[in-house]
């Protein structure tokens, strides 16, 4: 016959047992989670890498890009193109952005394009915000760090001017409001030729 004590530490030993066994399925539970949450952010990167390739952006929407898709830009056939690599934290960055709205509204016919690439680290949502509040048509994208290593870019804004495939000219900093008006007049006379 068992003593009290003794039928109590049994209780508890069977308590430890059953707990073990819900444990280890737990354990199995959480492989099965820990998979399945692994194959859907698989699954989301391999389709996110590549829709960034397509350079087509839909107006007032930013767009992942990744280098290759930069690049494809950069090689357009569209005389000029001025790709300008920014941050949402950048203040000279959003005072262009206004700028190159007037400019793509009065020249876009006429062949100009105009690319904001966003390399603002982990996300695309802070300059979604500023596409938004100064409601930028023209294409802007988001390409975060990959973007900026690949083109080697340590300070914005930066700017590229393409003339048929190539890059005819790189800014660091900031141009003024007359600044843009005269490259880009400029621009649109050397294309029209």
């Amino acid at each position: 016959m068992l003593t009290p004590f003794f039928k109590v530490n049994k209780l508890i030993f069977l308590d430890i047992l059953t707990h073990q066994t819900t444990c280890h399925e737990e354990r199995i539970n959480m492989k099965a989670l820990t998979l399945g949450i692994f194959w859907a952010c698989a699954l989301f990167l391999i389709t996110g890498i590549f829709s960034a390739q397509h350079v087509d952006a839909s107006e007032n929407k930013v767009l992942n890009i990744d280098p290759a898709g930069v690049q494809k830009l950069i090689e357009s056939d569209s005389c000029p193109v001025i790709i300008s690599f920014v941050t949402a934290r950048c203040r000279a960055c959003r005072e262009e952005m206004p700028v190159y709205q007037e400019m793509y509204d009065q020249f876009k016919d006429q062949g100009l394009e105009i690319f904001l690439v966003s390399i603002d680290f982990a996300y695309s949502q802070p300059i979604q915000n500023i596409v938004d509040q100064l409601n930028i048509t023209y294409p802007v994208f988001w390409g975060g760090d990959q973007v900026m290593y690949a083109f080697d870019i340590s300070l914005v804004p930066y700017k590229m001017v393409i003339q048929n495939g190539k890059v005819v000219d790189t800014v660091i900093g900031a141009w003024s409001a007359r600044e843009i008006e005269e490259k880009v007049t400029q621009l649109m006379a050397t294309c029209a030729k």
